[in-house]
């Protein structure tokens, strides 16, 4: 009886002590629960992101005014790469002119009075006339101004992106409005005068009034003043105008060098024809090609012209080039020449032209036949990322990246994403590819294709 007790007495206490265990486990907080408050982006958060999205565009569209480095009141209409390549027209003091750069390389085709009053390219009152109207490669510093290095999309958002002077704690949109250009926009101060950014969200980059851009000083601008708008989604057509102006960029000249011309002739002038020898030494430390064109006249009439080219010539090699004219016009006046009695004076005038190495166009062709990148062949490696932002299983934005770290990119983003939709948001690659034209064709693409329209975050390659 006694062992029996004691054995019930432990049972009672383990007992109570698993209750007393259960009952500390089973307290409960009463009450619901709250959701995080996430506040709106702030006015620094969508200019940031307004930056990041002028940076990923594949081709952008300035046109206004600024003075150049070598105090040349310019007025220009330009669009520029990615790449820094550039199509468009300036036109400096009255002067207009097309200019093209490729590889780094700029190539300027004008009328004769825009090279005379350019300097630095010779003197003289025939200055401009032999080059007027054709292909010319130009150092940029000539110009006074580097329109590849100063308007590509992503060094123009770096440079803009160091700027900012007030930020403000904000949204960006209970900033003041103003109308620029028929587009209404909201101000932002910054070290070098302002950027305007348009009004609606996504706050892309509609204007620029800055006493100073540009990287060096021979090249750096004053008083730029320019609309700006996206054109990525015609990637593909810049590339094609490109190729198109640069066919003739095999019979551009060199602004800077220049052979020493010598004696010269006329040779074989007959019935059907007639030749003009030029003899010129090659002066330049390098090999070089010499182009020339002859125009004729003769009883004070036009007779046409010739062209001729010779090269490479060795340095300090001289050498001679042959033009031989054989135009109607010729014939004309040589049996006018033989059956009326009198002086008939004819004579030619010339330049021997060194001609400019032509540029590799290569990408450019490349870039001018790209199809979009196929998301269905979807790879993970090239020069561009295809990527979307999405919150909600909605797409935010389709971005491209010409960078292998697009993730961070990418990362950069999610936060704007999430306080502007209240809801998580995610990243994911679309595909890579090494055709930078080939991205933004998919891109234009993908946004055409989004149900409602453009994305909400959408700027580069979105029509508003």
């Amino acid at each position: 009886m006694i062992q029996g007790r004691r054995g019930w007495s432990r049972l009672v206490a383990l007992l109570g002590l698993v209750a007393l265990l259960v009952t500390a486990c089973s307290n409960t907080v009463s009450g619901a629960p709250v959701p995080v408050v996430i506040p709106p982006p702030s006015a620094a958060e969508s200019i940031a992101q307004s930056l990041l999205n002028l940076g990923e565009a594949g081709a952008v569209h300035y046109k206004g005014t600024f003075t150049s480095a070598s105090d040349e009141k310019i007025t220009f209409d330009v669009t520029v790469s990615s790449a820094g390549d550039v199509l468009g027209s300036i036109t400096a003091d009255g002067n207009p002119a097309t200019i093209l750069m490729i590889n780094k390389s700029l190539f300027v085709k004008a009328p004769a009075a825009f090279w005379a009053a350019l300097r630095g390219i010779g003197e003289g009152d025939g200055k401009g006339t032999a080059i007027a109207d054709r292909w010319v490669k130009l150092p940029s510093v000539l110009l006074g101004v580097e329109f590849g290095d100063m308007f590509t999309p992503d060094g123009l958002s770096q440079d803009l992106a160091k700027e900012p002077k007030t930020a403000g704690e904000g949204a960006l949109a209970e900033r003041p409005k103003t109308t620029e250009s028929g587009v209404e926009v909201i101000k932002i101060p910054v070290e070098s005068g302002a950027i305007f950014l348009a009004a609606q969200p996504p706050y892309g980059l509609a204007r620029l009034t800055l006493s100073r851009l540009g990287a060096t000083d021979n090249t750096r601008v004053k008083d730029l003043v320019a609309d700006v708008a996206d054109t990525s989604a015609d990637t593909v057509k810049f590339y094609q105008e490109l190729a198109n102006q640069a066919a003739g960029l095999n019979t551009a000249v060199d602004a800077l060098t220049t052979v020493n011309q010598g004696p010269h002739r006329f040779d074989q002038c007959g019935a059907s024809s007639c030749s003009l020898i030029v003899e010129f030494t090659n002066t330049a430390k390098v090999p070089v090609r010499v182009h020339v064109k002859a125009d004729w006249t003769g009883d004070n009439a036009p007779l046409g012209s010739c062209e001729t080219e010779v090269g490479p010539v060795a340095p300090g090699q001289p050498s001679s080039a042959t033009c031989t004219l054989s135009s109607p016009e010729w014939v004309n006046f040589w049996q006018r020449a033989h059956s009326v009695v009198g002086t008939h004076p004819y004579g030619a005038s010339w330049a021997p032209l060194v001609l400019a190495d032509a540029p590799d166009l290569g990408s450019v062709t490349t870039q001018a036949s790209a199809k979009p990148a196929d998301p269905k062949n979807r790879k993970t490696e090239g020069s561009h990322y295809v990527y979307t932002v999405k919150y909600a299983d909605k797409v935010w934005k389709y971005g491209v990246a010409g960078t292998k770290y697009w993730q961070d990119h990418a990362k950069a983003q999610l936060r704007p994403c999430l306080a502007v939709n209240q809801a998580l948001c995610t990243f994911s690659l679309v595909t890579a590819t090494d055709n930078a034209a080939s991205a933004y064709a998919l891109q234009q693409q993908l946004v055409a294709g989004n149900p409602g329209g453009c994305p909400p975050g959408q700027w580069v390659s979105c029509k508003r």
